[in-house]
């Protein structure tokens, strides 16, 4: 069960009250600037991080030094699912791309934990599964939807995420996410706003009509929240409650 509502990372949450209590006893939370890069490819890291209310971008940096999006995580994540191999590093370039706070722990207290916590390795193991899957499902939303359904889906996930239906979105970070160039965002967001779904200027995203932008939206939010929750319930828990029950309320299709 989750022991803090005002601990909102997702795999912490789950994790054995004394497991729990040591483990956060460790970390410290930040809130890193918008943008920020908080680890390199090819670099051994010095952190490891879990989102509370921050989403980060993973870009996969090509050989001519360009970079492309790969993945986002949020609250239901962390960042570091390589150091569950001893020999491997992270392959990714790692920024903060919607500003909250996320929680850190050094890299060599994680690999410690990792020993001293079947809790946190089962966890951690699952939500590699919830990684795989997720890309699988991303794949054939890129394949299937529309941009508009894209967005909406986003915008849901993003909200999810920050645990409420206000915040700051670029629309660099969108074009990104949704492999489109910014006109089309442009153009998407004005359309969503002309529906009076949501209000956008200047970066600040609110969502106006949740229940229609989920009717908007295609099903893979609704998909990718459900089977998280069915992955990460360790066998003794139970339905968790507060930030994921809550999360579960809008998952009316």
């Amino acid at each position: 069960m989750p022991h803090s509502k005002a601990l909102v990372n997702r795999i912490l949450d789950r994790l054995p009250p004394e497991d729990h209590k040591r483990i956060v006893g460790q970390m410290e939370r930040i809130t890193p600037a918008l943008g920020e890069v908080i680890a390199q490819p090819g670099v051994p890291p010095k952190w490891v991080h879990f989102p509370i209310s921050a989403v980060l971008s993973s870009m996969v940096v090509l050989e001519n030094g360009d970079t492309v999006e790969g993945s986002t995580l949020g609250n239901e994540g962390m960042d570091g699912l390589y150091l569950l191999s001893a020999a491997l590093v992270n392959p990714c370039k790692i920024n903060v791309q919607v500003e909250g706070e996320i929680l850190r722990m050094s890299a060599a207290a994680f690999k410690k934990t990792l020993a001293d916590s079947p809790a946190m390795t089962d966890l951690l193991m699952r939500y590699a599964f919830v990684s795989i899957e997720r890309g699988s499902q991303n794949g054939a939303c890129i394949q299937h939807h529309t941009i508009e359904e894209r967005m909406c889906r986003w915008l849901l996930e993003t909200a999810y995420r920050k645990g409420k239906d206000k915040f700051h979105l670029t629309q660099n970070f969108l074009a990104d996410m949704l492999g489109v160039r910014r006109q089309s965002v442009n153009l998407t967001a004005r359309l969503l706003q002309g529906a009076k779904l949501i209000e956008y200027t200047r970066g600040e995203l609110t969502i106006v009509d949740r229940s229609g932008l989920e009717e908007a939206s295609c099903e893979c939010f609704r998909v990718t929240t459900q089977m998280y929750e069915q992955t990460m319930r360790l066998p003794d828990q139970t339905k968790p409650d507060g930030g994921d029950k809550a999360g579960n309320a809008h998952l009316r299709k």
